[in-house]
């Protein structure tokens, strides 16, 4: 039996060695890692289908099918229990990141601790 206390979190990133990386830290920071999805749309479908949804979603932006902002809005349609933090280096899509329900959004390249202060703070 898994936990309560542990924060579950999904990855939705194309790039196959950052989601590698940040599934090694955040194992080592004590959270469970719900699903990786490599684009948008495999996001959505996987967020859909999850028998327990994730706590938090770690977003990219530019991504093939539907981009970071249209997943996000998806997703917060089906549950607005899952916080979205945006993790991108597409700065200039911060306003619309915030406005279609993202908790935070942070630069790429982010820190591990900017991230898991991130979760943190999207979760209380």
């Amino acid at each position: 039996m898994q936990d309560k206390t542990v924060i579950s979190v999904a990855i939705v990133d194309d790039e196959a060695d950052l989601t590698r990386l940040l599934i090694m830290l955040l194992k080592k920071r004590g959270m469970d890692v719900s699903f990786v999805a490599h684009d948008g749309q495999e996001a959505v479908d996987m967020f859909k289908n999850a028998h327990k949804k994730p706590d938090v979603i770690l977003m990219d932006h530019h991504m093939k099918t539907i981009d970071g902002i249209e997943a996000t809005k998806r997703i917060l349609d089906i549950s607005k229990d899952t916080s979205v933090i945006f993790l991108s280096a597409d700065n200039h899509v911060k306003e619309d990141a915030l406005r279609v329900g993202a908790c935070s959004f942070l630069n790429k390249p982010a820190s591990i601790n900017e991230i898991i202060s991130a979760i943190n703070h999207c979760k209380t």
